[in-house]
């Protein structure tokens, strides 16, 4: 007998759109500047397409609340295909970040098109590399893992790999987790307490890991950290090398800079304001779908293979993207996170959106249930 084939979802290959991501430098800045000059101008263009484009396509296409259906779930979550699309992001985001240095260390670029083509590389470190990597940490296999951690050392931020998973995951939506926003907290000032904590805390999450495993003696050999960060000291030689100056490693921090940025300001839109209630026992409730926003504006979700089903996530780590839901008592944003990140850093715009939002899930904040809307 035939096995039944692996069901596939309206949109299956709309999660090609990773492609549309890793093209924007090569195909339209490089290419456009070469042949119509403009080379500053054209190093902006990535952050423009993420920033102004995309929010526009996002609400000309509209959301999606779909859920696949229950009988198909295990079967899409054991596809190969899907699987595969992540993993390919692994060359695609290496690749371009060491092209990125010899275009910086070679193209006429002025001052202002050498920052644009850093943040450019930067929001493609935090789409290809960071986000990415967040898929793939959560998983089981071993490939999957150190492809998230590879990734994640492309960006000089290989302790996200035991911070997120160890700390923010354990603590979200309290006021011990570095990674959620407290209530009218500006994005900057939690960029600024994210960027101070996160790492020291990986470090110590890591050092508490060796205790409990009998492995403190030599951790300094055992540590995950350690080769993260031997890897990114890899690649920031290496952008040295391919710039031929010392010009490489600006380049390497500074998109690695943006990159985390750009992954803190999206932990600022996901958990803004929402808080967990603590028990009489003294622990918090469980985490349910509704102590994340949500989104379902269909494009960005393509692009971001599902990151903005940010509830379910948080509920179930271990769900891969393409079976991730909507649940109808998730808080729900008004907007995708290409236009969210824009809002967020106009803190007075993005009170009076959000903080009325907030109140409101505050006052009807209770132990969720899971209900979903099914396809």
């Amino acid at each position: 007998m035939l096995a039944k084939a692996t069901p596939v979802l309206p949109y299956h290959w709309g999660h090609l759109a990773f492609i549309v991501v890793a093209a924007l430098p090569p195909v339209v800045s490089v290419w456009m500047a070469g042949r119509l000059g403009h080379w500053d101008a054209w190093a902006w263009f990535p952050p423009v397409f993420y920033f102004v484009i995309i929010p526009i396509i996002d609400q000309l296409v509209g959301r999606n609340a779909d859920n696949p259906p229950d009988t198909d779930v295990p079967q899409l979550e054991h596809s190969l295909f899907y699987a595969a699309l992540p993993l390919a992001c692994v060359p695609l985001q290496i690749g371009l970040m060491l092209w990125g240095a010899w275009v910086f260390a070679t193209a006429p670029f002025g001052p202002i098109g050498g920052a644009g083509w850093i943040i450019s590389l930067g929001c493609i470190g935090g789409i290809l590399g960071i986000n990415v990597a967040h898929e793939l940490i959560h998983k089981t296999s071993r490939l999957e893992q150190w492809a998230g951690g590879l990734l994640l050392s492309t960006v000089l931020y290989g302790s996200f790999k035991i911070e997120h998973v160890y700390g923010h995951h354990v603590d979200v939506a309290t006021p011990r987790d570095t990674s959620t926003a407290r209530p009218g907290q500006t994005v900057y000032a939690f960029l600024a307490r994210a960027l101070r904590h996160n790492i020291p805390k990986a470090f110590a999450l890591d050092r508490a890991r060796a205790v409990r495993r009998g492995t403190l003696g030599n951790r300094i050999w055992r540590s995950e950290l350690l080769v993260w960060y031997a890897a990114s000291a890899f690649w920031a030689l290496a952008c040295v090398l391919i710039a031929g100056t010392w010009q490489g490693l600006i380049y390497f921090a500074g998109q690695a800079l943006v990159a985390v940025c750009l992954l803190e300001i999206i932990n600022y839109i996901e958990h803004y304001g929402l808080q967990r209630r603590l028990l009489a026992d003294g622990r918090y409730e469980r985490v349910n779908p509704r102590h994340s926003w949500n989104s379902d504006f269909l494009v960005t979700n393509l692009l971001l293979f599902n990151l903005q089903r940010h509830s379910d996530h948080h509920a179930h780590p271990a769900r891969r993207y393409q079976v991730l839901r909507h649940f109808d008592e998730s808080p729900q944003l008004p907007f995708g996170y290409a236009t969210a990140v824009v809002l967020a850093l106009c803190p007075p715009l993005w009170r009076r959106i959000m903080d009325p939002r907030v109140a409101r899930y505050a006052q009807t904040s209770s132990p969720g249930t899971t209900n979903t809307s099914t396809a």
